[in-house]
Order: C-alpha cells, then sequence, then structure tokens
C-alpha cells in the first residue's frame, strides 16, 4: 500500500492547482481559501436534511474545521490518514461541496456534501468517481459508505458507482448513525475516470 499518492489536507496551494481533476470538476484539497464558498454552499437546511444539519454555520467556524481537519487523526489514530477536497465547478470556480475519506490499512470510508440546488447534474457522481479512482491508486481496494436510509439521491449515487448495500458493516464506520444503510465495494479501479490534471 502506497499512501503518497493521496493528498493530505495540508497540501499547499500551489500543490493542489497539480491535483487531478474531471471534466467538469476541480477538486482541491480543502484549505482556507475555501471556506467563504463552502459555506455559501452548505449553509441551508436542505444540505443537512440527512447528516442532522450543516456541520458549520458561519466562516469562522469552518475557518475552525479546517484547522481542526488538517490536524489529523489524534494520537491514538496515528495510523489513519484523513483527506478532504473541496469540489469546485471547473467553468466558473463555484464551490459546490466536498468530498472526503478516511484511509485505513488497506481499505477507506468515503462521505460526501454537495449544494443540492446544483443536483441532478452529474457533479456528485462526478466527483464521488474521482475519489474512488484515487483511493485505488493509493491501494485502498475496499471502500465503505453509510448512508441514512431515506436520502434516495446518495443511495442511488452511491449504487451508480459500484457499491453494494449490505445488511451490517464488518469494518468499524465513523460515519455510521444508528439505522443508516451500509454499502461496500469491493477492487475500487475505474474505468472512464479522468485522473489527467
Amino acid at each position: 500500500m502506497n499512501s503518497n499518492h493521496l493528498a493530505p489536507v495540508s497540501l499547499t496551494r500551489q500543490a493542489s492547482r497539480r491535483m487531478p481533476t474531471t471534466d467538469r470538476l476541480l477538486i482541491e484539497p480543502l484549505g482556507h481559501e475555501h471556506a467563504i464558498g463552502m459555506v455559501a454552499a452548505l449553509n441551508h437546511e436542505s444540505v443537512g436534511t440527512y447528516i442532522g444539519g450543516p456541520a458549520v454555520t458561519t466562516v469562522d467556524a469552518m475557518h475552525e474545521r479546517i484547522d481542526q481537519l488538517a490536524l489529523g487523526p489524534s494520537d491514538e489514530m496515528a495510523e489513519d490518514h484523513w483527506w478532504n477536497w473541496a469540489v469546485r465547478r471547473s467553468d466558473d470556480a463555484l464551490i459546490l461541496g466536498y468530498i472526503q475519506a478516511t484511509g485505513y490499512h488497506g481499505w477507506a470510508e468515503i462521505a460526501y456534501v454537495f449544494d443540492s440546488a446544483h443536483g441532478g447534474h452529474g457533479y456528485a457522481t462526478e466527483a464521488v468517481r474521482w475519489l474512488l479512482a484515487h483511493l485505488a491508486e493509493g491501494g485502498r481496494s475496499e471502500l465503505w459508505a453509510a448512508i441514512h436510509h431515506d436520502n434516495a439521491p446518495s443511495i442511488r449515487l452511491i449504487t451508480r458507482v459500484g457499491f453494494t448495500q449490505v445488511a451490517m458493516a464488518t469494518r468499524s464506520l465513523a460515519s455510521y448513525d444508528e439505522g443508516d444503510l451500509v454499502f461496500v465495494r469491493h477492487d475500487a479501479t475505474l474505468s472512464g475516470v479522468s485522473l489527467g490534471a
């Protein structure tokens, strides 16, 4: 397993410009330059319907959250890896949401949150496909996701990109809440995903 292919949240802005993208999206390591746009995209009720509300509701709180993520896991979880990316639309740089992964030994848990105002255009699917291919490059061939049982758009997305629902997780999932549906994908190599700059 080679985690050097996976970009930590603390990459510089210059490094983020070298990050692979998709045809329509810019995918950048989450940084303070994203704070205002991230709050604008995610600070409304529809975003938090299935996750208990927006994680942050002010720009100051978003800056604090970015600082916390940049620290990475605590000493007790020193072997874990956190990766967080902002997702922008490439034609106007509008922030649409974020994708994230927690990496362990050979497997990872993924999550994503997007502005529902821009749903129905395939942006979230495109970003998640990029994430899966990126994780596969880094040796994560077993991927997990936990999704609220009523979140039909997210369930459609996760099955569209090759995940299968299972009765219960055989891994300890940090994002799991009681009643969530659990999905797993083995061999995360995807075809038709642009990883070029």
